[in-house]
């Protein structure tokens, strides 16, 4: 789609905004001060990846002209979005970054800051900045409809990452861990750990496509080893919704033998709760962060966190760069790309602990 027509869809969509607002006062100013929230993030998003980019050895500006001169090269706008702020986030980051400095283009990075509404404006205000691609993230799956369906209008290929939007037929290509595998790695661990089996917990998180398959492949795996899933509740992904899940779950079961956590942020909470409680309970999770190493060096083999099933985000941002290079260039690419996991614990733990991630 052209330029001019994307620009004939953003007029559009503000008319009707305007008028609906014009029935609703109170709405109207609430919308706005949104709209003037996200607008304020994203241009100071602009401002930091400009001054980034001057202080790069070989700047942008030095390559962009190049590529114009030459022309061998044209440059790009991307747009990246996630769902919270987190250390596994500036990692994808830093993947698609890698890319990007190498091949030349500018990258405006807002946070969706756990609000759908809140990232629909952000996808808005890409689309008024005239945006070559999007890496998404979406703050909720089933949520992720209509941003993604003024993305389409707009004619701009999407690159959704880690987090699967619920209808993948409205993206362009996935990129993300094969969250599958991270739960089969844990289940794994967990028949090594208990060979008989017994009780156990799961700290799940709704809506989340990815937290379906890591616990999808635990008990796929786990299944005939003599375990029983005792509770199954959603925590949030966060370290205060985790705690506070566990603490009920343990006071509901004194005989749990591991708890498994749909990733290292929850199981943050889930091991406060275990220590506290003096509970032998042992702590399964995926991720493979700065967190859970930390306490798998601190404490040992004998320690409450086993294991931690690792993804490197470096990665899963580095390869959505290179496909989405690939999808503006018009070249073939993959649909769907998985990035395989693999357990970090006791035994190896020395070999990852001096960095944040893979």
């Amino acid at each position: 789609m052209t330029k001019y027509l994307r620009n004939m869809v953003i007029g559009v969509s503000l008319v009707t905004m305007a008028l609906t607002g014009c029935g609703n006062g109170a709405k109207a100013e609430a919308t706005t001060a949104k709209q003037e929230e996200v607008k304020a993030d994203t241009t100071a998003a602009r401002t930091s990846e400009k001054e980034t980019s001057a202080d790069q050895s070989g700047s942008q500006t030095e390559r962009t002209a190049e590529g114009t001169e030459e022309g061998e090269k044209k440059t790009y706008k991307f747009g990246f979005t996630e769902w919270a702020a987190g250390s596994f986030f500036d990692a994808c980051y830093d993947g698609v970054m890698e890319v990007v400095n190498e091949k030349g283009g500018e990258v405006i990075r807002v946070e969706g800051k756990t609000d759908s509404n809140y990232q629909l404006g952000v996808i808005e205000d890409f689309i008024a900045q005239d945006v070559d691609c999007v890496f998404y993230n979406p703050v909720d799956a089933e949520a992720a409809g209509p941003a993604l369906k003024l993305l389409q209008e707009a004619g701009i290929p999407v690159v959704n990452f880690d987090l699967a939007v619920a209808d993948l037929d409205m993206v362009t290509a996935f990129v993300a861990t094969d969250h599958y595998s991270a739960g089969k790695v844990a289940g794994e661990s967990m028949i090594k750990d208990h060979p008989e089996g017994g009780k156990i917990a799961i700290l799940d998180r709704t809506n989340d496509n990815a937290a379906a398959q890591r616990i999808q492949g635990l008990l796929d795996t786990i299944e005939g080893k003599g375990f029983e899933v005792a509770a199954r509740l959603d925590a949030g992904g966060k370290p205060e919704t985790g705690l506070s899940t566990t603490e009920d779950i343990l006071q509901a079961n004194s005989d749990l033998v591991a708890i498994y956590c749909i990733n290292d942020e929850c199981a943050q909470g889930a091991y406060s709760a275990v220590k506290a409680s003096g509970e032998k309970v042992g702590i399964y999770s995926a991720n493979g962060g700065p967190e859970s190493k930390a306490a798998i060096k601190k404490d040992g083999a004998d320690g409450i966190w086993k294991m931690s099933a690792a993804q490197s985000p470096f990665t899963v941002g580095k390869e959505s760069a290179e496909i989405a290079y690939k999808i503006l260039e018009g070249e073939n690419y993959e649909k769907e790309t998985l990035v395989p996991t693999f357990a970090i614990d006791a035994t190896n733990i020395d070999q990852y602990a001096g960095s944040d991630w893979q």
